[in-house]
């Protein structure tokens, strides 16, 4: 079983070709190789005494040694079905590492759901969970397996160039996030750069002019980059800043340094390095999750707290504005609705204004009792408030009146209005203390939005009230 990285092999025994691969359209016409994968050789009896070639050919050359070091290194004899376990067993830790990345991305993207309400730091968690999700693919591609496993070897190349383009774009605007300093514009300009290589690389793989891979050496140059201008700001920063160090910010040295012995390590063409690095990424991700793990905490906790006083000043409002026995506005609250719906309404409007008294609720308070008044204007106030829409203003305005403003179309709709008013407010209602009838008087005043103030109107209603008391109760006056 053979690990081909990226090569064109032919296998001679006894100057006859027993297997190749890579051959010209054995692949898509958009790559110049059949990228990265795993094949069999089933052995048709070599001797010991045969003489056995093997050619091998990278069009790739920033990266033959390595190409080569690999066909070498991971090429196995044996049952098939045992290499592919023992392979998965030499490789347990790096998929471990792989699944332990990737679930903390999906907390992350957990954190964001319950965050984006609250419209706190979705940024920078968001970008912590892009980071994490692509860096357990990218870690997982090294895995080694997934190029057995997954039957399209283009595939594979690909999505680790594409993975580790990403994985850096999530890493530097993460710490874009992070920093405050003015100089993070060089961070942003590096994202961008790396943010349009992508799409570029795509199409020029689908168009055949160059191969994920020939953007090693620009990926390459990124990554020197991002850890030369990263530590440095975070050792600026933390200068400019003292008073306030950024433990974030501290937490990446693990990730600088084995950023560094990785492109030491490639360098050297020692693959052991890529140890360092993963260690380096994984302590950084750790820590990075701890913070933000506390962050959000921090953010629910003050968020639950402002909800719990956002709670308790809407109580307290309600007990400003509103009438203890019935709910309903209070006076000064009523005037300040009024006068606000006269402010912001269409000049051209008509305003209607309701004064509404219980007829002879004296005799009810000295007959029945101050508590079966109390119940009676309960009572009255409820079947008052179901007359009107919920944006109508209804308030009680003293002990037994009551006062409502709404928009009206014309005067026959407001006097039609208050008949039916009339009609339903006229009740029999049985109380412990004995039974009574109750009925209303209601006092219309009607104004054009643009001539009309709350004082004038109460008063015209006053005496509208004045009058159909006058008239004999249970009815309106306009």
């Amino acid at each position: 079983m053979l690990r081909i990285d990226n090569l064109k092999v032919t296998i001679y025994a006894a100057d006859k070709k027993i297997y190749s691969f890579g051959e010209k359209g054995t692949f898509p016409h958009y790559a110049r190789s059949a990228g990265n994968g795993w094949d069999s050789l089933i052995s048709p009896g070599i001797s010991s005494d045969d003489y056995v070639r093997i050619e091998l050919e990278n069009l790739y050359t920033n990266h033959s040694d390595t190409a080569f070091s690999v066909f070498f290194q991971f090429m196995y004899y044996g049952y098939e079905g045992e290499l592919i376990t023992s392979l998965i067993r030499s490789k347990a830790m790096d998929l471990l590492l792989a699944v332990f990345i990737f679930c903390l991305g999906i907390i992350a993207i957990v954190y964001c759901i319950l965050l984006y309400p609250l419209k706190k730091v979705v940024r920078q968690t968001f970008c912590f969970a892009g980071l994490s999700l692509s860096a357990g693919l990218w870690f997982f591609i090294d895995f080694n397996v997934q190029c057995y496993l997954i039957p399209l070897p283009v595939f594979n190349n690909s999505l680790d160039i594409v993975c580790m383009i990403i994985t850096s774009v999530f890493l530097v605007s993460y710490f874009i996030l992070l920093l405050h300093t003015r100089w993070k514009i060089l961070l942003s300009v590096e994202a961008a750069l790396e943010f349009i290589l992508l799409p570029a690389a795509t199409a020029a793989q689908l168009m055949g002019i160059y191969d994920y891979y020939d953007f090693v050496n620009v990926i390459i140059v990124f990554t020197i980059l991002e850890g030369i201008s990263i530590p440095a700001m975070i050792l600026y920063e933390n200068i400019r800043f003292s008073d306030k160090i950024n433990h974030s910010l501290i937490d990446s040295l693990a990730l600088v340094a084995g950023m560094f012995l990785q492109i030491f390590g490639e360098h050297r063409e020692n693959k052991t390095s890529l140890f360092w690095f993963k260690l380096g990424f994984f302590i950084f991700l750790i820590l990075q999750f701890w913070h933000m793990a506390k962050s959000v905490k921090g953010i629910i906790a003050d968020s639950t707290k402002a909800a719990l006083l956002e709670e308790q000043k809407q109580e307290l409002i309600e007990k400003v504005q509103k009438d203890p026995l019935t709910g309903l506005y209070n006076k000064s609250a009523t005037q300040k609705q009024v006068a606000g719906a006269l402010r912001t309404g269409n000049p051209d409007s008509l305003a209607a204004f309701l004064m509404i008294d219980i007829d002879y609720f004296k005799k009810i308070n000295d007959t029945l009792g101050h508590a079966a008044g109390d119940s009676v204007i309960l009572i009255f106030a409820g079947n008052l408030r179901k007359q009107f829409r919920d944006g109508d203003i209804v308030g009680r305005i003293g002990g037994d009146e009551f006062a409502v403003f709404i928009w009206v179309p014309d005067e026959v709709w407001i006097c039609e209005k208050a008949r039916k008013i009339n009609a339903a407010l006229a009740e029999n209602i049985t109380l412990e203390s004995g039974a009574c009838s109750i009925t209303a008087s209601i006092g219309i005043a009607l104004a054009k939005c643009e001539d009309a103030e709350f004082e004038s109107l109460y008063h015209q209603a006053d005496e509208a009230l004045y009058r159909a008391k006058a008239a004999g109760r249970n009815q309106y006056s306009l």
